[in-house]
């Protein structure tokens, strides 16, 4: 545990003296804030709003999906390609500490800078209570399914990093495969029954819906936390690869 500490600390040291991180802050904060405003605006026209405005700002919109596939593949982007290309990766592997221990390490860095992003919304939540009522238990719900699908997304950002010598490319990486697994919803409108099933049952588009409604399904969390876990485990098997080059 203390050498995944160690690790962290570093991370999380770097983050915050990097004004990228800062750029990623601010970026997210401003959409975030815009969308927010936008659907506020919307809704106040409406005598009864069919979603709450958490629910939109949970997945309800394209804004959602643009800035998490964005995002993490910048926040990921630099943690094992940044160090491969500066040969620091060679200094880290022969250190007393196992891959399994490197890549939490780094996964955890990058996750808590993302939760810590999404922890800054939570500001919308007390302005909408200070005015009127609002759904605590759907806010909690969708606030779990940002926390699992970021995990699941963070993950993949790990794995492409550790594979990447650059970081350009390892956010092309990242950013393609997040892209694809949030594309899969289209699959649901195209196919047939049988295989339409399948593709419903890893949307994610309709897992966030589910969350932002306060509807958490068991099948929708196995299914992120063993995503989250199968890219985690290959990011290992790709350092333990490294080691034998």
């Amino acid at each position: 545990m203390s050498q995944i500490y160690a690790i962290v600390k570093k991370e999380m040291w770097q983050y915050f003296f990097s004004p990228v991180a800062y750029i990623v802050l601010s970026s997210f904060i401003l959409i975030n804030s815009f969308v927010f405003y936008v659907v506020l605006a919307a809704m106040s026209k409406s005598a009864s709003p069919p979603l709450s405005p958490m629910a939109l700002l949970f997945g309800g919109t394209f804004f959602f999906w643009l800035v998490l596939i964005v995002m993490i593949p910048v926040i990921t982007m630099r943690l094992g390609a940044e160090e491969r290309k500066l040969g620091t990766i060679e200094t880290l592997l022969t250190s007393p500490v196992s891959d399994f221990e490197i890549v939490i390490g780094k996964f955890a860095a990058a996750f808590l800078f993302y939760l810590f992003a999404w922890l800054l919304t939570f500001v919308y939540v007390l302005i909408l209570k200070a005015y009127g009522e609002v759904d605590l238990g759907s806010v909690f719900s969708g606030y779990i399914g940002v926390t699992l699908i970021g995990a699941f997304f963070v993950s993949i950002g790990i794995f492409a990093t550790i594979i990447s010598r650059n970081q350009i490319v390892a956010a092309v990486i990242s950013f393609s495969i997040m892209a694809l697994m949030v594309g899969m919803t289209f699959f649901t409108f195209i196919l047939g029954s049988g295989k339409k099933e399948f593709f419903q049952n890893i949307d994610l588009l309709a897992m966030m819906e589910n969350f932002s409604k306060g509807i958490i399904d068991s099948r929708n969390v196995i299914y992120l936390i063993s995503g989250t876990i199968l890219f985690l485990a290959l990011a290992v098997k790709s350092l333990e690869a490294r080691r034998w080059q």
